[in-house]
């Protein structure tokens, strides 16, 4: 009687995890991006470039703009931020605005929905290159790692910024960016074969004793 209780409730135990893990779907999310700065001056023509009065225009400088709040589900391919090169005068001696190891900082703040649990995780970049009113020529990397990883809830989420787009010229006006992959999976759980075979095991280790003993014995119970 008690291995066949012991049975059933070992195989109710393995139905309902299994089910458990059969029905959950795609996990929803929420996400915002955030920068600083928001406007990137381009570099000084020197060190002797000082105002002579008036006033002083920045003559070519990259803006970053953060994303609009956004909901997902699942693993996600998102825009963190877009850039819009802009220029307010001809560089002196026609040379290009320069960029030279200028840094930012990204943050992007998820909140796992079912949890209601918000973490937020930093990125440090810089930029390279330069750029006139007609050409373009800037790259971007990441000091920080361009993965990072939190647990939000009972889930674990990877933030990978894997591609940068730039802006196009002033001349031309078009918005590039810096876009992310997110992953989202469970927190690590007994595989459905790990259960069964955990529930056999259970199953053949009561029979041994039911079979050595004639019934089994509880832990703690004194022997007869």
């Amino acid at each position: 009687m008690r291995l066949r209780r012991a049975t059933f409730l070992v195989a109710l135990l393995f139905v309902a995890a299994f089910n458990r893990r059969g029905e959950a779907g795609p996990i929803p999310w929420n996400y915002q991006w955030d920068t600083r700065p928001i406007v990137l001056d381009a570099d000084p023509y020197g060190p002797h470039h000082t105002p002579i009065g008036g006033i002083t225009l920045t003559p070519g400088a990259i803006a970053i703009t953060g994303g609009s709040p956004g909901v997902a589900s699942g693993n996600a391919h998102i825009v963190a931020v877009q850039l819009t090169a802009f220029a307010f005068a001809p560089p002196p001696h026609g040379q290009p605005y320069q960029f030279a190891h200028a840094p930012y900082r990204l943050w992007v703040t998820l909140t796992d929905v079912e949890s209601r649990k918000s973490g937020r995780l930093g990125f440090d970049g810089v930029f390279e290159g330069s750029f006139t009113d007609r050409n373009m020529n800037l790259h971007t990397y990441f000091t920080s790692g361009a993965r990072q990883r939190m647990i939000l809830g009972h889930d674990l989420y990877t933030v990978t910024l894997n591609s940068f787009t730039p802006p196009a010229p002033p001349s031309n006006g078009a918005a590039g960016d810096i876009a992310a992959f997110v992953s989202v999976q469970p927190l690590t759980a007994p595989e459905p074969s790990t259960l069964l075979l955990a529930a056999v095991a259970s199953i053949l280790t009561l029979a041994s004793a039911v079979r050595r003993t004639g019934s089994p014995r509880l832990f703690g119970e004194p022997a007869a």
